[in-house]
């Protein structure tokens, strides 16, 4: 798993297109597939807005795979509903390969890793992603997302490391 060290370059080894659609896989730990449904479908989707970040209803369901929301810091938003439409994941793709820097799946990883650091429950680390709680109080009696939504805020402050990255 990258450290931040080289999460940070690899950012800025990045065309300015390429290294906003990295940023958004990278501070909201959606899957490849989910972040091109993103792009692709960001103004028909229903965003709710809170002091220093936004929730993106996805509900994006493919055979075992779910996406219910995708939570991103207010000024990567922002550059994503400004540019969207001069985005590509396989643009991000190709220049990662050409120029040999970290793949995008690594950027869910180190999301999953650093929100466990923050001290966020894995169970809302997981509801994130996407995965689907194996516990019955995880499925039933957990407000997980009342608690995903106080859990972000200690992402966003951390994630001011990365704000000279928002271009």
């Amino acid at each position: 798993m990258p450290t931040d060290t080289e999460i940070q370059k690899n950012l800025s080894k990045l065309t300015t297109n390429n290294r906003l659609v990295s940023l958004v896989s990278l501070v909201s730990g959606v899957r490849k597939v989910e972040l091109n449904y993103l792009i692709k479908n960001l103004n028909s989707l229903r965003i709710q807005k809170f002091d220093n970040f936004v929730k993106i209803t996805m509900n994006y369901l493919r055979n075992t795979k779910n996406s219910y929301f995708c939570y991103l810091p207010l000024e990567v938003y922002s550059k994503l509903l400004a540019n969207h439409k001069q985005l590509s994941v396989g643009s991000l793709e190709s220049e990662i390969k050409r120029k040999k820097l970290i793949p995008i799946k690594y950027c869910r990883k180190w999301f999953y890793t650093k929100c466990i650091e923050l001290g966020v429950p894995e169970s809302i680390a997981d509801y994130y992603q996407g995965r689907v709680s194996n516990s019955i109080g995880g499925n039933h009696y957990l407000s997980r997302q009342m608690l995903a939504d106080k859990n972000y805020n200690k992402i966003v402050s951390y994630l001011k490391h990365f704000n000279k990255y928002i271009i």
